[in-house]
């Protein structure tokens, strides 16, 4: 089976976790600070945050936002859940704003329309995540032409972006005016592939140390003398190993690299497709440059579960990212969400396919054959 994504450890991952175990710090060491210098160089931010997960990294973002229980979280479906999910960590209402049709990322015109429901209906409004969906940049600038006027805050959901450049030639969590945080992760499938691991990038120093602090059950040990301590808040267990961190930072001196395999791969894909009417391939806006990290393709609605499960059936391991959260039966409760139609259509069109470092010409060629015999008209 060729799978949708893989992660590739190289020696030099291996010896930074044999590094790691020799050292005498398997957490709350040095490591964790060199990740985090190393994804300050990356990103541009004045600050960046380590903990245990993207979804960590998103609660304790949310954390840093100052707004009643209940308030609006607005978030888009074509998501992970982890994006919506944070919402209640913090006490807020998950609320959905649909997508672009074509690259199912946030619309800034829905962002407008929500806001104004909002206002009609007398809520406030906690904060707006927005998703760099497949490894291409939301248009962040946008959202925060609509939000800088009200005193929004923005959060950014970079788990897939990392390493992606803005239109405005920023890269992915640089500093920006409104811009409360950036987050990301670094699970297996991931270009930082540390087995588990998450970031917030941040441009405030006092927010940067009061994650340091929440990551760590809001402990602040008095210097004279570090067994003594208090606990100044209500904290969580998110830290990073010093071993998580050590395989990131080995990784993340590959970021380059790997991007460029990546979108070798993807140009491919795109060349082979073109022309297509059948399927249409996602990709970046114009201007952008992506992180590469799925090869979507949007296919019929009512042909896509088929198409999949043939690819399947032909030991090509393709996917579905992902299944329109605000029909997950979790969120029942804050429904119903009208207007999402957009949404729904991008997510009910989609198929991830193989991309990952180490994929080959052959094996991509493999999937693009078998693809094409599904997609086809008269192979319907």
């Amino acid at each position: 089976m060729i799978p949708y994504g893989r992660h590739r450890l190289l020696p030099e991952d291996r010896e930074a976790l044999l590094n790691v175990l020799d050292s005498g710090w398997l957490t709350g060491g040095p490591a964790v600070a060199d990740f985090e210098a190393a994804l300050e160089d990356v990103t541009q931010a004045t600050e960046v945050v380590a903990c245990s997960t993207g979804t960590s990294a998103l609660q304790l973002a949310g954390a840093l936002v100052d707004a009643p229980p209940g308030a609006w979280w607005l978030v888009p479906p074509c998501t992970f859940v982890a994006s919506a999910q944070a919402a209640r960590y913090c006490g807020y209402r998950p609320v959905f704003v649909d997508c672009d049709e074509a690259t199912g990322l946030l619309c800034p015109d829905a962002l407008e329309r929500t806001l104004s429901a909002a206002d009609a209906e007398g809520a406030a409004v906690a904060a707006v995540v927005a998703v760099d969906l497949n490894g291409h940049p939301a248009p962040v600038e946008r959202y925060l032409e609509v939000l800088r006027p009200r005193g929004l805050p923005l959060i950014r959901d970079g788990a897939h972006s990392l390493g992606a450049v803005d239109l405005d030639g920023k890269p992915v969590g640089a500093d920006r005016e409104g811009l409360l945080a950036t987050t990301f992760s670094f699970h297996p499938v991931k270009l930082i592939a540390a087995a588990e691991g998450g970031a917030i990038a941040l441009s405030c120093r006092e927010q940067a140390k009061r994650l340091r602090g929440l990551r760590s059950h809001a402990m602040v040990r008095n210097p004279e003398r570090p067994a003594e301590y208090e606990v100044t808040d209500l904290g969580y267990n998110h830290r990073l190993s010093d071993l998580h961190a050590a395989l990131g930072c080995a990784q993340l001196a590959r970021l380059q690299s790997k991007i460029d395999e990546r979108k070798q791969l993807a140009d491919r894909y795109q060349r082979a497709f073109d022309g297509i009417d059948t399927m249409q391939w996602v990709g970046p806006g114009d201007g952008t440059k992506s992180a590469w990290h799925l090869a979507s393709i949007l296919v019929d609605r009512q042909r896509r579960w088929s198409i999949l499960e043939g690819l399947r059936e032909r030991g090509i391991g393709a996917a579905n990212h992902y299944p329109a959260a605000h029909k997950q039966p979790t969120f029942t409760s804050y429904g119903p969400f009208p207007g999402l139609n957009s949404s729904e259509a991008y997510c009910d069109r989609q198929i991830t396919l193989p991309l990952y470092e180490g994929l080959t010409f052959s094996q991509q060629d493999h999937v693009i054959h078998e693809v094409l015999q599904l997609v086809r008209p008269e192979r319907a």
